[in-house]
């Protein structure tokens, strides 16, 4: 009986199912902006989207038109007091922190017009929970 106890009220027990129901919700979330960030420039002006983004970082033909690729890297998050400044043994190697990374690709036809876009990555999700997709819907006063 103590065992069940126990396990009732280790953190470790209830933060799995949380942070799983967080994810979840987060890949929700971050799907339903993408989409309403891309619906938003479909059949709008290309050089728009270039105005409004700033340059891409790649172009590249494809069948149908020229895709224009945007790449954005989120800097990983650091626990409060886990920064370069904590002390730690000079032997202990400094924590490998990778950036996250979001790419949102927009495809325009032969005559300029967006006709699709997609997106990818492992931070499109925390670039909307800080309202960044906001900025990347295409403004209504653009044409």
């Amino acid at each position: 009986m103590s065992a069940v106890r126990r396990l009732a009220a280790s953190p470790r027990f209830l933060l799995t199912p949380l942070a799983a129901i967080a994810l979840g919700g987060c890949a929700s979330v971050e799907e339903s902006a993408m989409q309403r960030v891309l619906a938003s420039w479909k059949s709008a002006p290309i050089e728009e989207a270039k105005a409004q983004w700033g340059p891409p970082q790649a172009v590249q033909a494809v069948p149908g038109g020229t895709a224009y690729l945007w790449t954005e890297e989120v800097p990983p998050a650091r626990a409060p007091g886990s920064g370069p400044r904590d002390v730690r043994a000079p032997t202990s190697p400094e924590p490998l922190q990778t950036p996250g990374q979001c790419q949102r690709r927009l495809i325009a036809g032969t005559n300029g017009m967006v006709i699709g876009g997609d997106w990818s990555g492992n931070a499109c999700c925390l670039t909307t929970m800080v309202g960044r997709c906001g900025a990347l819907v295409r403004n209504s006063t653009g044409s």
